[in-house]
């Protein structure tokens, strides 16, 4: 009996962390937000049908919020579950755009705002997770610039 209990311990263990390997995304799209930002009810619109258009377990939704200090923490322990601690430092409390991360490598591809369309997020969001989209997106195109870094730190 502990033989077959161990057996079907370990199959459940194995194919647990097969699916917890083929569910884990390939970008994070990690909204910036507030509720008093002016942009972010537009952005956060075209974001939601930019998501509909993707429709992939390739790509997740993250939100930074920075409405209140409880949400400001949830937002960075979020950060700090998901790795992108470097980005939630360098743009915590500047809001109204949506950063494209890569989720194996860590490093940002690009960025999106209210003045891009759900279309063009789409695409965009597409083309950095590696899903057919309408049409190829230059991941060094200038108009997917991050803005400027909220936090310096300039060191000693």
């Amino acid at each position: 009996m502990n033989k077959l209990t161990a057996l079907v311990g370990a199959a459940l263990f194995i194919l647990n962390s097969v699916n917890a390997y083929a569910a884990s995304p390939d970008v994070y799209v990690v909204k910036f937000r507030a509720d008093n930002c002016q942009s972010c009810d537009v952005m956060e619109t075209q974001l939601h049908f930019a998501m509909r258009m993707v429709n992939s377990r390739a790509v997740a939704e993250i939100v930074i919020d920075t409405t209140s200090p409880i949400l400001w923490e949830k937002s960075a322990h979020t950060a700090f579950d998901r790795d992108i601690v470097p980005q939630f430092n360098k743009w915590v409390g500047k809001t109204g755009f949506v950063a494209v991360i890569d989720a194996h490598t860590r490093l940002t591809i690009g960025c999106v705002s209210a003045q891009d369309s759900a279309y063009n997020m789409a695409n965009f969001i597409k083309s950095a997770a590696g899903l057919p989209s309408d049409y190829q997106v230059s991941n060094r195109a200038s108009r997917f610039r991050c803005p400027p870094a909220q936090n310096i730190d300039y060191g000693n």
